[in-house]
């Protein structure tokens, strides 16, 4: 894909210690995770996105040493947590999904600390508008 497209354009998503679907651990799973980092490294793509969900701090540390460049995280954060992660130099940006559903006007949410609307998973990768572009925004 790096040859294709050029390694500038491309990143990866990747959720070690996910147990989607009933996947079970690994115990070699985070020595392979920074191996997979290194390797990243030296093709030299733009990015690495960690969902950080099941993963052991460390190993976001150790992920992020071993790339040593760009690295997104994303999983649970509010304003507070993905502000403390960026201060302390965890990642370089922080990425929102399921909260961006639910509040289409997250960042002002966010920026004035008004409460987060609550996302509907039961609604995720269903047909329709519902519980993907029927939250109401507070501010337009």
């Amino acid at each position: 894909m790096a040859a294709a497209i050029g390694k500038e354009k491309l990143g990866i998503r990747l959720s070690p210690f996910n147990k989607f679907n009933d996947m079970t651990p690994d115990e070699q799973e985070a020595t392979q995770y920074i191996s997979l980092a290194e390797g990243l490294k030296k093709i030299g793509i733009a990015y690495i996105h960690l969902l950080r969900f099941a993963m052991p701090a460390e190993l976001i540390t150790e992920m992020h040493s071993a790339f040593g460049g760009t690295l997104i995280l994303n999983g649970g954060y509010n304003a507070d947590t993905a502000a403390a992660d960026l201060e302390a130099g965890n990642a370089e940006l922080i990425s929102f999904g399921s909260p961006f559903i639910a509040n289409p006007d997250l960042v002002t949410r966010m920026k004035d600390a008004i409460d987060l609307a609550k996302p509907d998973p039961a609604t995720f990768y269903t047909p329709g508008e519902k519980g993907y572009t029927d939250y109401p925004a507070l501010v337009n």
